[in-house]
């Protein structure tokens, strides 16, 4: 038996790519524990008994230099095997080049972290596991990925009691669920597309676990942490209909619980959202992204018309669903006039709250590269936080946050709209950025039913 030790930091979420792979290397007789940086006042104390044999980190691009600080640091005071996983570990496994960077993991983690476990546990070489990158001295050992899991029945459900030992996770009252893998969409601002060309002949990319297995994962949950709510992080909820119109039945009888769910304009009618809204859902969350159709669909990839928003909005509004409209501001090719037609659209719809981020070009997306080929690129790094700067090369680029923090409240008090050309020229950038802040707390809390604030209200336990 081998020691893995995940260290996360919390963000109001479950990490539910954690709880998987734990549960799972649980299941095959490994000893797996969890550390949150937000909750730990001596991290370097909190480590030491646990002894991991590995650490392992989850990393998106933006946050990867932070974590590899901190493995870093902890490689001054124990010995272990680091492996870093997700997105960024994924499209840049050059990030095994990094000091202290002992293992990469691309794309999906169990069977890899499981053959990796069991490697060290028997002595036996680990250099050659699929989806795993390995330093060894100056030699790096690239191998392939191996196939897509096939059968999402056959992986645990996530290891909650794994987080639930902190207070805030315990007491979450919005549990995430997960019920299948992939999406066949191919936006250019977004991975999958790269995941496409990764994993392409190696498994069918979309996959959806049994109605029955999802049904017996959220009675669980249900009983053992008493959520007010569940909320389906799918991209492509209800991308099949049959599997959804058989889920909610089964659902609204054995459940009970109001849920949240994503969903993509283009898969909405009048029938899908009827039965959604009968089965308990309360809140359901759409992209609009960009309300100019030049950028929408001819940049963005987005293949959705301004006609099949609005059909969708109106929609969602007969049922009485509250609503959450993403969007995003400082996108290649907009101009000023640009963005007002993506507040426009978003007045037009009436979501209950309209977020918006600040586009950034992520590296290894399609977007990335035509940001790079047409002179958008500047060298300044990416916003990690998706709302404070635009890092294009873009004309109304200086207006870009100040815009950001007035949109939600444009499309909520559509009258905000004629003060803008004033309001976007006053160097008043702070102040917009509180007032998005108090307008979007109110949103979550009021409006779309995303937190509780008794949620906010929970100590951060200090060990």
């Amino acid at each position: 038996m081998k020691t893995i030790l995940f260290i996360y930091k919390y963000e109001y979420l479950e990490p539910l790519g954690i709880m998987s792979l734990a549960a799972f290397l649980q299941a095959h007789g490994h000893r797996c524990e969890f550390l949150d940086l937000a909750f730990e006042k001596d991290l370097l104390r909190a480590v030491q008994p646990i002894n991991p044999d590995i650490i392992a980190y989850s990393i998106t691009t933006g946050r990867h230099p932070f974590y590899q600080k901190l493995n870093l640091q902890l490689k001054k005071n124990f010995n272990f095997l680091s492996v870093f996983g997700g997105p960024h570990a994924t499209f840049f496994p050059d990030f095994i080049q990094e000091q202290g960077v002992d293992v990469i993991c691309r794309g999906e983690g169990e069977g890899a972290l499981l053959d990796l476990a069991n490697a060290l546990d028997s002595g036996n070489n680990f250099h050659a596991i699929p989806n795993l990158w390995i330093k060894s001295g100056s030699m790096i050992h690239k191998n392939p990925l191996r196939p897509l899991i096939a059968d999402l029945d056959a992986l645990p459900f996530a290891a909650r009691d794994l987080v639930n030992k902190y207070e805030p996770y315990a007491k979450l009252h919005r549990r995430m669920i997960l019920t299948g893998r992939g999406c066949p969409f191919k936006c250019s601002y977004c991975f999958n597309h790269s995941f496409h060309d990764l994993y392409k002949g190696k498994g069918r990319l979309v996959r959806k676990r049994s109605v029955d297995h999802v049904i017996r994962e959220l009675q669980q949950v249900r009983d053992q942490d008493r959520p007010r709510r569940f909320q389906f992080v799918d991209d492509t909820f209800i991308l099949d209909h049959d599997w959804c119109f058989e889920f909610l039945e089964r659902y609204k009888t054995e459940i009970g619980l109001p849920f949240i769910v994503y969903s993509r304009v283009n898969l909405v009618n009048d029938e899908i959202v009827r039965r959604l809204k009968d089965a308990g859902c309360v809140t359901i969350l759409y992209a609009i992204e960009s309300g100019n159709d030049h950028i929408r669909n001819d940049i963005l990839k987005r293949n959705i018309s301004r006609e099949q928003i609005l059909g969708a909005a109106k929609i969602f509004r007969k049922y009485g669903l509250r609503t959450y409209a993403q969007n995003m501001v400082g996108l290649p090719g907009e101009s000023m006039p640009a963005a007002m037609d993506t507040l426009e659209l978003n007045i037009a719809c009436r979501p209950d709250y309209a977020w918006n981020s600040i586009f950034q070009p992520y590296p290894m997306t399609d977007l990335y590269q035509y940001c790079k080929d047409n002179g958008y690129l500047t060298n300044e790094t990416i916003d990690e936080t998706f709302y404070k700067k635009s890092v294009l090369n873009i004309p109304h680029r200086k207006y870009v946050p100040r815009f950001h923090h007035l949109f939600p409240l444009a499309v909520s008090m559509p009258i905000i709209k004629f003060l803008l050309p004033v309001l976007l020229r006053l160097p008043l950038t702070t102040l917009y950025y509180y007032l998005w802040h108090a307008h979007r707390a109110y949103a979550y809390f009021f409006k779309v039913n995303w937190i509780d604030w008794s949620e906010l209200l929970i100590r951060k336990r200090k060990r």
